[in-house]
C-alpha cells in the first residue's frame, strides 16, 4: 500500500463530519429527520466522488476537487439556516479542518507504518482517535466562533476572503501531490506530509482567528451604535426638559391671562370657553405627573409629538418604582420602546387605530413595565428580536437590543410578542436589584 495517499473513504469522511460539526453547532433549516435524511444523502455522494477523484487522472483532479467543495458547502446552507454568504464562510472553515484532520491522521499512520506497526488494527483506532478527537475540538471551536454566523450579517467580502484563503492553503498543501518538481514542493513522502499537515493547521488557525476579528470589529459596531443611541436619548431627554420647562411658563402666564380676561368680560360663552380651556390645562398637567422627574419629561416629550401626530397615546405610571434607576437607563428603556412604537403607528394610514399604551408598576416584588401598541406587521415572539425594518440595517435595529442591555443591569428580563393585531414589550425588575447587584452576577 503506497501510504503516501490518504484513502479517499477518509477523505470523504473527514469532509462530511466537518459539515457534520457545523450542523450540529448552528440552528437547522429543518426537522432532525429531514436534516439527518440531507446528511446521510451527501455521505454517499461525497464518498462516491472521492471513490473516482482517487481513480480519475490528474488533470481532472481540481475541478473534481472543485466540486467537493461545492458540496461540503451546499451541504452546510441546507441543513442550517444562514445565508449564502454565512454559508461560504462556514464552509471554508470546514473545509480546511477537514484537511487537516485527514493529513493529520494519516501522516501519524504512516511514520507507525513505517516502524512496521503499520495494521487494520492500527489503523482503524488511529481513525477513531484522532477523528473523534479533532472534530470534537473543532465543535467546541465552531460553537465559540462561528455559532452567531447566522445572526450576524455577513458580507460578500468576507466570505469571499475565506474561500480565497482555504482554497490557496488547500493547493499550497496538496501541490507536491501533483506537482512535486517546483520550488514549493518536495518529491519525498515524509517531507510531502509534513508540508500539507503545517498548511492545512495554518490555514485553519487563520481562519479561526479571522472570525474571531470579525466578531469583535462586529461586536464592537454594536457596542458603538448602542451608545451612540444612548447619548441620543439622553440628550432627547434633555432637549425635552428644556422645551417642556418653556410650555410650563407658558402656561403659567396663560393662566395669569385667563383670570384678567374673567374679570374683564363677563360673557357666559367666554367664561365656558376659558373654564375648558382651564380644564384641559389641569387634565394635561395630570396626565404627565409620575412621581419620577425623568420618567415625566420622557413621557411629556412624547405625548406631544403623539397629538401632533394624531396617535391616540395612554400611560398609567408609578414613576417612584425608578427612583434607583439612573437617568440614562430610564431614558433608553422609555425613549427606544416609545420610539419603536411611535415609528410603528406612523406607518398606520387609518389614525382610529393609533395606539399606544405605558403601564408601569409592581407586582410580588417585580417592577413591571409593559409598552403596546397596534401593530400591522408580523414580528417574532418570545427572547428573540424583530428585525429592524429600515433600509440600512448595519446602522439600525439596536434599541431593543440596548434595552435588554439595560435591563439586564438591573437583573431583569425583557420579551416580545404579538396578540392579534398588537405588539407588547414586556419588562421585569426585580425591585431589590440595582446596577451594582447586577455587576456581581
Amino acid at each position: 500500500m503506497n501510504v503516501a495517499d490518504i484513502p479517499k473513504i477518509y477523505t470523504a469522511l473527514a469532509e462530511w463530519m466537518a459539515c457534520l460539526v457545523f450542523v450540529l453547532a448552528m440552528e437547522k433549516r429543518s426537522g432532525k429527520w429531514k436534516t439527518a435524511g440531507i446528511l446521510a444523502v451527501f455521505l454517499v455522494v461525497l464518498s462516491v466522488l472521492q471513490y473516482y477523484i482517487g481513480v480519475w487522472p490528474v488533470a481532472v483532479w481540481i475541478p473534481a476537487m472543485a466540486a467537493a467543495m461545492s458540496l461540503m458547502c451546499l451541504c452546510i446552507w441546507m441543513c442550517c439556516r444562514i445565508t449564502g454568504r454565512a454559508a461560504l464562510l462556514c464552509f471554508s472553515a470546514a473545509f480546511m479542518v477537514a484537511e487537516f484532520v485527514a493529513s493529520l491522521e494519516w501522516q501519524i499512520y504512516s511514520f507507525a507504518d513505517g516502524l512496521g506497526y503499520g495494521s487494520l488494527p492500527v489503523e482503524v483506532t488511529l481513525f477513531l482517535l484522532f477523528y473523534g478527537g479533532l472534530f470534537g475540538t473543532a465543535y467546541v471551536l465552531v460553537r465559540r466562533y462561528f455559532s452567531d454566523a447566522d445572526k450576524r450579517e455577513v458580507s460578500w467580502k468576507e466570505a469571499a476572503a475565506s474561500v480565497l484563503m482555504a482554497v490557496a492553503a488547500f493547493l499550497i498543501s496538496n501541490i507536491s501531490y501533483v506537482y512535486p518538481n517546483t520550488p514549493f514542493s518536495s518529491s519525498l513522502p515524509a517531507e510531502t506530509f509534513y508540508i500539507r499537515t503545517l498548511v492545512d493547521f495554518s490555514g485553519v488557525l487563520i481562519l479561526f482567528l479571522q472570525q474571531e476579528r470579525w466578531r469583535e470589529m462586529g461586536m464592537k459596531k454594536e457596542v458603538d451604535a448602542v451608545n451612540s443611541i444612548l447619548h441620543r436619548q439622553y440628550e432627547q431627554y434633555n432637549l425635552s426638559r428644556e422645551n417642556i420647562d418653556t410650555i410650563n411658563r407658558k402656561y403659567h402666564d396663560l393662566k395669569h391671562q385667563i383670570a384678567v380676561i374673567r374679570a374683564e368680560k363677563d360673557s357666559e360663552k367666554r367664561e365656558q370657553y376659558l373654564a375648558e380651556m382651564e380644564n384641559e390645562i389641569r387634565t394635561y398637567e395630570a396626565q404627565n405627573k409620575t412621581g419620577n422627574q425623568v420618567l415625566d419629561t420622557i413621557l411629556t416629550g412624547k405625548h406631544l409629538y403623539c397629538v401632533q401626530h394624531d396617535i391616540n397615546f395612554t400611560c398609567v405610571a408609578d414613576g417612584h418604582l425608578l427612583d434607583r434607576m439612573n437617568v440614562m437607563d430610564i431614558c433608553t428603556i422609555f425613549g427606544n420602546a416609545l420610539d419603536n412604537a411611535i415609528e410603528c403607528e406612523e406607518k398606520i394610514e387609518d389614525k382610529k387605530k393609533r395606539l399606544i399604551r405605558v403601564a408601569l408598576y409592581s407586582q410580588n416584588q417585580f417592577t413591571m413595565i409593559r409598552f403596546e401598541n397596534y401593530c400591522e406587521d408580523r414580528v417574532v415572539s418570545g427572547e428573540e428580536l424583530p428585525e429592524t425594518t429600515k433600509k440600512n440595517k448595519e446602522y439600525h435595529g439596536y434599541g431593543l437590543k440596548s434595552i435588554r442591555t439595560t435591563v439586564e443591569k438591573y437583573g431583569g428580563s425583557m420579551t416580545v410578542h404579538t396578540e392579534g393585531e398588537w405588539f407588547f414589550l414586556r419588562i421585569l425588575i426585580p425591585m431589590d436589584r440595582t446596577p451594582a447587584d447586577a455587576g456581581g452576577r
